[in-house]
């Protein structure tokens, strides 16, 4: 049986593929709205069109004036996500052929920049006093998760990164949308100020777990269920939270054996393998976990701000099934 929580997310998710159904609905050119909507068919986790009604509802606000900046939200995560597969050269996303390996690159960047401005667009048509506002955190947010983007491939030339320019990094590219998406949310439910800076911050904590996670179950979840090959960041030697935390405690054989992974293009599954197990083995999954519980308890605190409400506890509840997801 469906539990409140259950079913207030479902019907949000319906709501949004409905919304971004009619924005998807025009036939011609074929040759880019059909990309366009394969990127969306897979439907994903539609986390934050999500978050931004939850927001908007926990600070007072109505689902019908804020479905617009959610259906939005969905269209530019996805427009990352084709863009970042084309960078990345990902051949799966959410168990299927990413856009540029179904059809071809050009025709994936084309309709990842479709993407980009039915997202502006869609969110154009929001009706808000704090429409300029919205924009502007909608802009800037994207142009925060274009420059973690850029630094994620950065540093994968570079031997050696700081981990707190890896939490710099996911600020940006991860952390940013999250916590852009719930702002656009309370602007849209109020003009509490200290209620939208609560949602905000409670974004960002978020958004820094969601990585952190992700780096996670790159390494421990399993191929069918995460939809992708495991170890994959290893193998594009993205810094992630794992490699940065194993180097940093690492030395002798280990830490050669680490600096060699990172070196290398497309390592063998055998060294992927032994990585993973020098990770267990050294504490750093269990860091990695430690971390998020971290970020997610301090996520929850923010929210002791906001009146005590039926949404304010779905934002709560959220935190606890980001914890325990497994893709």
């Amino acid at each position: 049986m469906k539990t409140n929580f259950d079913k207030k997310i479902s019907s949000f998710k319906e709501q949004i593929s409905q919304r971004i159904g009619e924005i998807l609905a025009k036939k011609e050119p074929v040759s880019l709205y059909e990309p366009m909507r394969y990127a969306l068919a897979a439907g994903g986790k539609q986390i934050r069109p999500v978050l931004l009604l939850l927001a908007n509802e926990a600070v007072g606000g109505q689902t019908e004036h804020a479905l617009n900046a959610a259906a939005a939200v969905e269209l530019v995560h996805n427009f990352t996500l084709v863009h970042d597969d084309i960078m990345d050269n990902d051949d799966l996303r959410r168990g299927r052929e990413t856009v540029h390996k179904h059809w071809d690159k050009n025709v994936a960047i084309l309709s990842g920049d479709g993407l980009l401005v039915l997202a502006y667009q869609t969110l154009n048509q929001t009706t808000t006093v704090n429409l300029q506002r919205v924009m502007t955190t909608f802009s800037k947010g994207i142009l925060k998760v274009c420059e973690g983007q850029a630094l994620d491939k950065e540093f994968e030339n570079r031997d050696s990164v700081p981990i707190d320019e890896y939490f710099t990094m996911i600020e940006k590219k991860t952390a940013a949308l999250i916590s852009m998406s719930c702002k656009i949310g309370a602007l849209l439910g109020t003009e509490n100020r200290d209620y939208i800076l609560a949602v905000e911050k409670y974004g960002h904590l978020l958004g820094r777990a969601f990585q952190i996670q992700d780096d996670l179950l790159d390494v421990i979840a399993d191929e069918r269920v995460l939809g992708k090959n495991v170890g994959s960041d290893l193998q594009e030697n993205k810094k992630t939270f794992l490699i940065l935390h194993a180097l940093q405690n690492a030395s002798g054989a280990n830490r050669k054996f680490l600096k060699e992974i990172l070196s290398e293009k497309n390592i063998s599954r055998q060294k992927v393998e032994q990585a993973i197990h020098l990770f267990a083995e050294m504490g750093t999954i269990d860091a990695a976990k430690s971390r998020v519980r971290h970020e997610l308890e301090e996520a929850k605190e923010t929210l002791s701000i906001i009146p005590d409400s039926p949404a304010r506890e779905y934002l709560s509840h959220f935190l606890k099934i980001l914890l325990n997801r497994n893709y």
